[in-house]
């Protein structure tokens, strides 16, 4: 069987949506669609039939074209943590295992974002969908849980493997870079990683997708015993968990 494609779908202002297919199958998958015809226009032109449609929460950014997509696939099945004014919604929920014709997902409660926060974890290809749970130099901002939940959301991904490629929702990385710079001007990795991230961007457009090992390197989010977030509870005197409340305090301020 050929390896997944994934195709990363700018939406909205800053917002991501994915597209999942192989080359043997004419079936699709379609993380998180903000909008409809972006997809359909390709979908159409590579003769892919949507099977799937899979929603980390309920955010509009993030469901905003399911109705699009099920007017011209209308046997599309959707898997959400919660109902939505969609139709009919597989509910998915912590451990429960989505199964396509391409590839199969875990799936992790990580609430704090929304409280039915959800992302997808296909273990053999070692791709995660993230939603608005992680980004790539920060995390998401916590409007329905609390900072308790956000916090055990994104230990129970920083236990998962280092050589995970992470698809997050929103393209947010400079703004995080230029947050966390804010906090420690002497940090000696901001130079380069500023460099590297603008290269990035410079090629493709976007940050994304990035590797779970190196952003736990540093992204004081999401791992509080890396080098950055040492500095930072060094220089104020906080815990682990009263770091991550520090910076999400802070960064709401920024």
């Amino acid at each position: 069987m050929n390896k997944i494609n994934v195709i990363i779908v700018n939406q909205l202002k800053d917002n991501y949506s994915f597209i999942l297919y192989s080359n043997d199958k004419n079936s699709a998958t379609i993380v998180d669609p903000a909008e409809s015809q972006s997809h359909l226009y390709f979908l159409k032109k590579n003769n892919l039939i949507l099977e799937n449609i899979l929603i980390t929460h309920h955010h509009e950014d993030h469901v905003g074209g399911i109705n699009g997509l099920t007017k011209v696939f209308p046997s599309v099945k959707i898997s959400a943590p919660s109902k939505l004014n969609s139709g009919f919604i597989n509910i998915i929920k912590e451990g429960d295992t989505i199964n396509t014709n391409i590839n199969n997902f875990t799936v992790l409660e990580t609430p704090g974002h929304t409280l039915d926060h959800i992302i997808l974890y296909d273990s053999k290809n070692k791709i995660l969908f993230s939603g608005d749970t992680l980004f790539r130099l920060g995390c998401g901002r916590i409007f329905e849980g609390t900072y308790s939940q956000m916090y055990n959301s994104l230990k129970k991904i920083n236990l998962l493997e280092n050589d995970i490629t992470v698809y997050c929702g929103h393209e947010y990385t400079i703004n995080n870079l230029k947050f966390l710079e804010s906090l420690l001007n002497d940090h000696e990795d901001f130079l380069s990683l500023n460099n590297q991230i603008k290269s990035e961007i410079k090629a493709s457009g976007r940050s994304i997708p990035f590797n779970l090992g190196n952003e736990k390197q540093i992204n004081p989010f999401l791992n509080q015993d890396c080098n950055l977030a040492n500095k930072l509870k060094k220089k104020h005197n906080l815990s682990n968990t009263e770091l991550f409340a520090f910076l999400r305090d802070q960064k709401n301020l920024f």
